[in-house]
Order: structure tokens, then sequence, then C-alpha cells
């Protein structure tokens, strides 16, 4: 004589041979196999850094962006604002600039004048040749001051 015991599944009654087939492998997504450790997805901040980090310098009318490490760059401000991420870049900016950012390592940043200067990297230097810029340095190792070799 055949036994079958039955157990209570969310309401409905299932044998126990069917409940261990399905409750085998519970816990892991289909193609998965238990020692896989779970895919974590990218949060929207990884996401919006990914978008906003170019892969090259990227100088147009609007802003620099100098991204290239020991990138040599001359240009003209014009205005623009100014985002060094790069690290041991040497940059040399004529004229008036709007907001300097300099978030890399070893670089070396002048300017004719700026408007705002922020220092957040490490070991960098700024120097504006003219005006009298608002300055925010939570950098380690940073400084600003007045010089230069870029034309106010």
């Amino acid at each position: 004589m055949r036994v079958r015991y039955l157990v209570g599944a969310g309401g409905a009654l299932v044998s126990a041979s069917l409940a261990t087939v399905l409750l085998t492998g519970c816990g892991t997504a289909f193609g998965q196999d238990e020692s896989d450790e779970p895919a974590v997805p990218p949060t929207p901040e990884d996401a919006a850094h990914e978008a906003a980090v170019p892969e090259h310098n990227v100088i147009n009318e609007d802003v620099l962006i100098i991204v290239d490490d020991g990138a040599e760059v001359s240009e003209e401000c014009g205005d623009r604002e100014v985002v060094v991420t790069a690290d041991d870049a040497v940059v040399v900016l004529d004229g008036d600039c709007g907001l300097v950012r300099a978030t890399g390592r070893g670089s070396t940043v002048d300017v004719g004048s700026a408007d705002k200067i922020v220092l957040v990297g490490v070991d960098n230097t700024v120097s504006f040749a003219s005006g009298d810029p608002e300055v925010i340095n939570h950098g380690r190792n940073t400084t600003v001051t007045e010089g230069g070799s870029a034309d106010g």
C-alpha cells in the first residue's frame, strides 16, 4: 500500500513528492547556480556618474573638462566653466573663467581670472592672475594663489 503525505502550501494541498520538486532550487534565479553571486544593479548615482564623466577632454563654447591624465592644455577661457579631473595635468587658461573646479591629483591650473575656484582633489595648485575669486578649498594639500602664468 502506498502512503502519501499531504503538505499544505499556500492554501492548497500538495503531495510530499511534488512539494520536493516545487521547492528544489528555491531562492535561486533561473539559469543561476547557488554559488553565483547575485547581480547588483547600478544605482542612479552610478549611472549619472558614468554619463557625466567624458572619456577624453571636452573643450567647447560652454565648458572645458580636462580628464586626460598628464594633459597639457592652453586655451582662452572665454567665461567657460572649467573642470579638471585629470591627474598631473598642466592647464593654462587665459582670460576670464566662470567656475574653476580641480578634483584630480597633482594638477596645476593657471587662470587669468575666475568667479569661483573649488578644490576637492589632492596636491593641486590653482593660480589666478587677477580678480578676487570666491575660493572653496576642500582638497588635501591643495593651494590657491594669486599669480601664475595665465594672462588676466
